[in-house]
């Protein structure tokens, strides 16, 4: 399903849901050609990745570190 937005308003994403082929859909409030949105932007979806291997790649280290050991308490008699 494409997004398109309008350049001139700020009427943000509008959502045209069977545009015909070949044909430009129009803003419903200024009457100028919308232009194609992608549905997921490439520079969020790079960012976002690349965040997640950082945190992914930091957290591998202590996958294969060994527990320390538990401290040994002195038992009191009774």
């Amino acid at each position: 399903m494409p997004h398109f937005r309008c350049p001139s308003c700020c009427c943000g994403l509008a959502l045209v849901l069977h545009p015909p082929k070949g044909v430009v859909p129009l803003c419903s409030s200024c009457a100028s050609p919308l232009e194609r949105q992608p549905v997921v932007r490439p520079i969020p979806l790079l960012v976002l990745l690349t965040v997640g291997g950082v945190l992914v790649a930091s957290s591998i280290p202590m996958l294969f570190t060994p527990d320390p050991a538990p401290r040994s308490r002195p038992e009191k008699l009774a």
